[in-house]
């Protein structure tokens, strides 16, 4: 019997993680999960909930552009556990084209195991009309998804919801859109969907990427001092929505007993207690138009000096 494969896309900070986590809270099925970022610092896959070794995190770079290498060993090893899943989710990073990814998942190799269902494109309501008009391979997503989650619902008003999704069904009228807040979306149906046609490959335009988009990592070993946390917060990602378009990682605070995972998107951001031994502090950024080093000397008059209280 084949092992289904959904595919969940959306740009930056859409809430793909938190769809899948739904997912894995949701079902009693057991999954298997592949994890794609964008940059060289995984951490989604370490949000994932209670899949220990079920979760494969590809590092590499966006699946797109290194390759099906990666794709196909994850999917190997998924395959060869001794309980295999019931079925597979690939969750791609924020920029991924997905035309290559789903062309490996059709290739005669893979089906042997596998069957890619659905392609699932989830979309920020707040922010669907601007991503649409910088970002080409949110379009792609959208283009050939067979179910397009509109997130975030709540963060926008009745009108624009509308017209985004009045926009969202110019782009593909055959897309099952739902409305949901924090992914809820049915899980059960979600996972039983097959609707993938491969015949929306047929005479893909090559793979294309929002120009200058890049990534980088800060981190240090020190606790921070909070309000010089909250500065740097405030002037280096909030005031920049245009340029940092997603930020996430975890926070070691002065005088804080657990560290934080923070996560930003645009202009908002959440900063939740994280359950796990204290460590030092790492933020991925992806932006445009970022200078890291600018970065790097502000993340890092941020710590706590060693024998100064803050």
């Amino acid at each position: 019997m084949h092992i289904p494969v959904i595919v969940i896309g959306g740009f930056l900070g859409a809430g793909k993680t938190t769809l899948v986590n739904h997912l894995v809270r949701s079902l009693p099925h057991r999954l298997g999960i592949i994890v794609n970022e964008f940059g060289q610092t995984g951490v989604d896959g370490g949000l994932i909930e209670r899949l220990e070794d079920d979760v494969q995190e590809l590092t590499a770079g966006c699946l797109c552009c290194t390759g099906r290498d990666d794709l196909l060993r994850a999917l190997v090893t998924i395959a060869m556990r001794e309980q295999k899943p019931d079925a597979v989710i690939v969750e791609l990073s924020g920029v991924a084209d997905p035309t290559p990814v789903l062309a490996t998942l059709l290739d005669s190799a893979v089906r042997a195991a596998f069957a890619l269902a659905s392609l699932v494109a989830v979309v920020d309501a707040r922010h669907v009309l601007q991503t649409l008009q910088d970002h080409p391979e949110a379009a792609r997503q959208l283009a050939y998804a067979g179910l397009v989650v509109l997130n975030k619902t709540d963060l926008a008003d009745p009108a624009r919801l509308d017209h985004a999704e009045g926009v969202l069904r110019g782009i593909n009228p055959l897309a099952d859109i739902v409305r949901v807040e924090q992914g809820q979306i049915d899980a059960e149906k979600l996972l039983s969907r097959r609707d993938f046609d491969p015949r929306v490959l047929e005479g893909a335009p090559p793979v294309q990427h929002t120009p200058g988009l890049r990534s980088f990592t800060l981190r240090t070993d020190g606790p921070l001092d909070p309000y010089a946390w909250q500065r740097f917060m405030t002037s280096h990602i909030l005031a920049r929505p245009a340029e940092v378009l997603r930020v996430k990682g975890f926070l070691t605070l002065h005088g804080y007993p657990q560290r934080i995972l923070f996560q930003a998107v645009r202009d908002l951001f959440t900063a939740d207690a994280w359950d796990d031994a204290l460590g030092g502090s790492e933020l991925v950024f992806i932006g445009r138009g970022l200078e890291q080093e600018e970065y790097a000397a502000a993340f890092a008059a941020c710590v706590v000096e060693t024998g100064r209280e803050p």
